[in-house]
């Protein structure tokens, strides 16, 4: 999700509570501002809500069944599992921005999942420090989350105020991932004060992942009787990857702590979908952030490491290989540095070092903007001649197997180029293969546009593996193509690599307060 995770993980803010404002006319203008939002987002409820969902028998995946009506015996609560997403890291703490009544604002507005994401990262901080003021932050974000529980006898919400134009939603859409993050609040308060009415807004949030998208819900099927849960309940599928996973991480911990059997059978059948999709997610030189036909929506690096850690909590949870697989090949798959300074930073980058033999402006856009993880937009090499690149990994990697470009034109897409490995034994450049860009076959392209920047992304096959340190780039340029390239990759293997991630996931689920 655009909004949910910075490239570094989650940046934890705890700090001492705002004060009272004494200016009186400061506060009447907020509380004016409140007042302001909640009449005109109530047109826009009712519309959601139009249709009370009714239907009290629900089918999972596997076929089986169960009665919504039926309540859900939430009276025995034990502590097995936190929030793995959001842990206890305080080594960077900013003031909050909290209104007057202590809730947390992001610029200017309430946002759940912000709001939810301060109140774990709150309460994770009190369960290390013990700290009043901290547990204080928390039952304020839980408050805010009571007042705006929007439910039915049966089931509940929380709702976004503001709109989502991109995705064409008013103000008053539902979100798994927002339902997901408060789930896990609301867990942590009634595991705190073992107070009922918690129970009561869980169990209404945890039948809200039955309620359609027609109905105000996030429900959506897929293939028959899959089920999704949109992080965005569009009129057509988004189906945004990460989102549904943040959405069932809440469920995951709600059948871990409650033992609920509804819980179990979401999550279970949640899991399955995603299981069963995941090669649609795989772009080849990437991971989609979404499958919205209306968007062509290729993850930004913050996102796509995101999904290694996701399916990696997956694997572990679930025991299931295939989450593993294509963890692997997301990773391989991956510009760069590795979230350079979260507990998952991998301290080696893809490619340590590119030359270039000629550029047009060495200065202003040499080779060294080529793996710098920036590709959707920024500078870029170019030469307007035969020119070579020479990219060193640092040491010997192995089964390299596919190359991408990120080109700045369509012009530059069509330079061909020719592929060269350094023998490490007779220090001599050995043709690999040449490639047409005009006629090859194996090549999966992409597009981008970020503001006014265009890139256009070529990704070619390897037809033989091969192992090197150093591979070079010869590109043959003319008059009518010069080549311009904001950032190149190679996918090789990277087991190594995850079996430390896993190293590193098993150790935040066993302690998910680990600084």
């Amino acid at each position: 999700m655009n909004i949910y995770i910075t490239k570094t993980a989650i940046i934890l803010i705890i700090a001492s509570l705002l004060s009272s404002c004494d200016d009186k006319n400061k506060q009447k203008i907020e509380r004016k501002e409140k007042d302001t939002h909640s009449y005109n987002l109530q047109p826009n409820l009712e519309k959601r809500f139009a249709k009370t969902y009714k239907e009290t028998t629900v089918k999972f995946n596997d076929g089986s069944k169960m009665d919504l009506s039926e309540p859900l015996d939430l009276s025995n609560i034990n502590e097995i599992s936190h929030t793995f997403f959001i842990g206890g890291n305080i080594g960077h703490i900013k003031d909050l921005n909290l209104d007057q009544e202590g809730v947390a604002i992001q610029d200017g507005k309430y946002h759940p999942t912000n709001i939810a994401r301060i109140a774990l990262m709150a309460i994770n901080f009190y369960k290390i420090t013990k700290s009043e003021s901290a547990k204080k932050v928390f039952m304020n974000q839980v408050k805010w989350a009571e007042d705006n529980f929007y439910q039915t006898e049966e089931y509940g919400f929380w709702y976004f105020r503001e709109p989502a134009p991109l995705y064409y939603l008013d103000a008053g859409w539902t979100s798994a991932f927002s339902q997901g993050v408060l789930l896990n609040t609301i867990l942590e308060a009634y595991r705190i004060t073992k107070e009922k009415k918690y129970a009561i807004i869980i169990e209404k949030a945890l039948k809200a992942y039955m309620v359609p998208v027609e109905y105000g819900g996030f429900l959506r099927k897929w293939d028959g009787n899959e089920l999704w849960f949109e992080e965005y309940g569009t009129e057509r599928p988004s189906r945004v990857l990460n989102g549904t996973i943040y959405g069932l991480e809440g469920v995951y911990n709600v059948y871990q702590d409650l033992g609920s059997q509804l819980a179990y059978e979401i999550f279970k059948s949640g899991v399955n979908t995603i299981k069963n999709h995941l090669k649609d997610y795989d772009a080849k030189y990437s991971s989609r952030y979404s499958l919205a036909d209306w968007k062509n929506e290729i993850s930004q690096e913050n996102y796509h490491e995101g999904h290694v850690i996701q399916l990696l909590w997956l694997y572990e949870v679930t025991g299931d290989e295939i989450f593993k697989k294509y963890a692997k090949i997301f990773l391989e798959s991956d510009l760069g540095n590795f979230m350079i300074t979260s507990i998952y930073k991998l301290e080696t980058p893809k490619i340590v070092n590119v030359k270039a033999s000629l550029c047009i402006d060495c200065e202003n856009h040499g080779p060294e903007s080529l793996n710098d993880e920036i590709w959707a937009y920024g500078n870029y090499w170019s030469a307007h001649k035969s020119a070579d690149l020479i990219v060193d990994f640092g040491e010997i990697k192995e089964n390299i197997s596919s190359i991408t470009l990120y080109h700045t034109s369509s012009q530059s897409v069509n330079v061909n180029f020719d592929l060269f490995a350094l023998n490490d034994i007779t220090n001599e450049w050995e043709l690999v293969q040449k490639f047409d860009t005009k006629h090859i076959k194996d090549r999966v392209a992409g597009y981008n546009e970020t503001g006014k920047y265009e890139t256009f992304i070529e990704h070619y096959k390897i037809y033989d593996e091969l192992n090197a340190q150093k591979l070079k780039l010869k590109f043959y340029p003319n008059n009518d193509n010069i080549i311009a390239i904001r950032e190149l990759n190679f996918n090789y293997d990277r087991t190594q690599d995850l079996n430390y991630l896993i190293s590193q996931v098993k150790k935040r689920i066993a302690n998910p307060l680990t600084r």
